[in-house]
């Protein structure tokens, strides 16, 4: 599943326009980051949640979904169901009892594949609910990169709580594999949070492990990050540190997204609507 029912908030006045998930980083809406990792790993069902602009974002998608992915879409239009509540809606549409789950509006390259062999051992051994990835690699994060610290026990691979927020700490990186088991406790249409509502009773239960990732991973939540996503995957880029399809695909990509986005110093430009931004400057 893959999530991209959030309004954006921190976004406008852009999101005023446009469903976060689909702005362009180097040309390339956020999205098909996700769905190119699906793919890799050869995930061949995808559901997607919709809110925001859900009738833009749906469309983009019956257009530009992979072949490779059977595409199901959970309509959130009425309703924002929140980062819990929306899961239980989707259940009905996911095939099997395990699934991915990824942020349609951050960028992220983990294995899929090693998070789905972590998962099947912890699954194993101590009967998890959930396998979290949590990033302590190269990340752009927001300006203090400060999160709460998740702690866990290293000789069970279980996650046991959660500390402070603070910088310079491992943290939960959206990506997971989960049982639908841990949405189970959960009403059908009611809006719940992932935190208190599934994460927290799950942890006190030690139904929860994790694997670390050192992965890339690139948050475009604020236009200040917008700005700075564009140099930190071109670099990546550069540094050889994108292969593949994708590496093709943003060689590729018209960087203007088509004349809707426009990167100068100090300033952002979609459509008619101008950002300014302090201390930022494009190289």
């Amino acid at each position: 599943m893959v999530l991209g029912a959030g309004l954006g908030t921190r976004l406008k006045p852009f999101t005023d326009r446009l469903p976060k998930p689909l702005f362009p980083v180097l040309g390339v809406p956020c999205i098909e980051f996700a769905l190119g990792s699906l793919v890799d790993a050869g995930v061949r069902d995808l559901v997607v949640n919709v809110h925001a602009h859900a009738d833009r974002l749906e469309s983009w998608l019956r257009d530009n979904v992979p072949p490779a992915l059977r595409l199901a879409v959970s309509d959130e239009r009425k309703q924002l169901l929140g980062s819990a509540g929306g899961f239980r809606q989707a259940l009905d549409l996911i095939p099997g009892e395990r699934f991915f789950s990824m942020n349609a509006d951050v960028i992220h390259f983990t294995s899929l594949e090693a998070l789905a062999s972590a998962h099947e051992r912890a699954s194993r051994e101590h009967g998890v609910w959930m396998t979290l990835v949590l990033n302590r690699g190269n990340a752009l994060s927001g300006v203090d990169g400060a999160y709460r610290e998740i702690i866990v026990d290293e000789s069970t691979g279980l996650i046991t709580g959660f500390g402070g927020k603070k910088a310079g700490v491992p943290f939960y990186s959206g990506t997971a594999v989960f049982e639908k088991a841990a949405f189970s406790s959960l009403q059908q249409g009611v809006p719940a949070e992932f935190v208190p509502d599934v994460l927290e009773p799950a942890i006190r239960l030690r139904k929860v492990a994790f694997i670390y990732a050192e992965d890339l991973w690139i948050d475009i939540g604020s236009p200040e990050l917008w700005v700075r996503a564009q140099e930190h995957l071109r670099h990546a880029v550069l540094a050889g540190r994108i292969q593949g399809a994708l590496k093709s695909r943003l060689e590729t990509a018209d960087p203007t997204c088509g004349g809707r986005f426009d990167l100068g110093k100090n300033r952002i430009r979609m459509d008619d609507i101008e950002y300014e931004i302090a201390g930022v400057r494009d190289s």
